[in-house]
């Protein structure tokens, strides 16, 4: 009797030791809803009093704003709303819960592998026309740096990605870090210098001087084209490389645009500068004779334009222009000395026919003078020996003012001699006396 008493409060109380025993042990699964329930209940509480903080600023900005507005009316309401919402909006993002912001900024690796932009580097220019300028175009204006610009045009224009796509592509990568303007490059090529004649037809080297980059960073441009905004080294210089192209052109002085598809040399110098600053590349074989443009490029290191901080700045690349013939300078040399030689032996030859003529014109006039003269002596001897006889003296002296009218200057001359001449016919007559005069007047 007293056993199935015990047995009977023994099966009595066994489910309340189960129950006790189960509230006192409670399984993993159960504490772990219970710290979630926790977890998501101070979350709640926390992100209620952050709104809830959010909104008592926003309010009491509002609140503000109205007594601005109230106050001032007009336009300095207006500015005072606006102040106010800013104000507002500055409240509630400091009232925002900042952990996340604090997680990507202590962890630069999860801010790069990060799809979003962050807020902290969001551009917030205008389109640049406040006030308006006469002929200057607005620019886009984005809220999230253009970061999706490129999917408007896909997939007729597809994403650079890396290659060199000849139909034209968009590329998203930003362009990077920009140096200061006391770290532009600037190149010079040191040889062939310009205007310098080269000899054709066999290898020669082209070397070439910068500074203000450090170069000798060259990436696959089959698979990295583009692909990296622009870097620079510790001491704010790009980190790139440079190029080489050299084109033909018509002659030194053309002024026909060349075709950017067409070249005859073109190397990717992927070395650094030597002790003096200068990279060289070797043209195997040389060009053929003719005229020829030379030219850099300077790239970052996928081969991009480099970026400089500021728009007026001289070039950062180099062009010369030089030519090659057979021979080299030494044979152009020559062959430009023989054509001037030729040209002066012409201007002398010319010469010499144009004193030759002049010489001759003075003879001719010469002798036409000293014909005017003996023409001038013989009428005034002419003269002298009519005046000795009658009538004849009156035609003697027509004929003499003839001849003095013809020759002015050969007169005079002739004047002097038949002086002389009729000196020495009046001597003559005085010493043959009558039978002279009676023999000239018989006649």
């Amino acid at each position: 009797m007293k056993f199935a008493s015990s047995l009977s409060a023994l099966l009595v109380l066994l489910p309340l030791i189960s129950n006790v025993a189960a509230l006192a042990v409670p399984d993993d699964a159960i504490v772990a809803r219970a710290q979630q329930q926790q977890g998501a209940q101070q979350g709640a509480a926390a992100k209620a009093a952050a709104a809830k903080a959010a909104a008592a600023s926003a309010a009491a900005a509002k609140a503000a704003a109205a007594k601005a507005a109230a106050a001032k009316g007009g336009k300095g309401a207006a500015a005072a709303t606006t102040a106010a919402a800013a104000a507002a909006t500055t409240a509630a993002a400091a009232a925002a819960p900042p952990a996340a912001a604090a997680a990507t900024a202590s962890n630069p690796q999860a801010l790069q592998s990060s799809t979003t932009v962050d807020a902290s580097v969001i551009q917030n220019t205008d389109d640049g026309q406040n006030p308006p300028v006469t002929g200057q175009t607005g620019a886009d204006v984005s809220t999230n740096n253009f970061a999706n610009l490129c999917a408007l045009g896909l997939p007729k224009v597809p994403l650079t990605n890396g290659l060199q796509i000849t139909t034209g592509s968009c590329n998203p990568i930003p362009i990077g870090n920009i140096p200061s303007v006391d770290n532009m490059p600037s190149s010079k090529f040191q040889s062939p210098k310009n205007l310098d004649t080269i000899a054709s037809g066999q290898t020669f080297t082209i070397t070439l001087a910068t500074t203000g980059i450090q170069l000798g960073t060259f990436t696959n441009a089959q698979k990295t084209y583009f692909a990296n905004p622009q870097k620079l080294n510790a001491q704010g210089q790009i980190i790139g490389h440079t190029h080489i192209v050299v084109e033909s052109i018509d002659s030194l002085t053309t002024t026909k645009l060349t075709n950017p598809k067409n070249f005859v040399f073109f190397k990717g110098i992927n070395g650094g500068q030597d002790a003096s600053g200068n990279v060289e590349a070797d043209v195997t074989g040389g060009l053929a004779p003719g005229a020829y443009r030379m030219c850099t490029i300077v790239s970052s290191q996928t081969h991009q334009p480099a970026i400089v901080p500021i728009a007026q700045h001289g070039s950062l690349d180099d062009c010369v222009y030089f030519t090659a013939a057979a021979g080299g300078a030494a044979a152009a040399g020559g062959a430009a000395a023989a054509g001037t030689a030729a040209a002066a032996g012409t201007a002398a030859a010319a010469g010499t026919a144009a004193a030759a003529g002049k010489a001759a014109a003075a003879g001719t006039a010469a002798a036409a003078t000293g014909n005017a003269a003996a023409a001038g002596g013989q009428a005034a001897a002419a003269a002298a020996t009519a005046a000795k006889g009658g009538n004849g003296a009156a035609a003697g002296t027509a004929a003499g003012a003839q001849a003095a009218a013809a020759s002015a200057a050969a007169a005079k001359a002739a004047a002097a001699k038949a002086a002389a001449a009729k000196t020495a016919a009046a001597k003559t007559a005085a010493a043959k006396g009558g039978k002279t005069g009676g023999k000239r007047r018989t006649l």
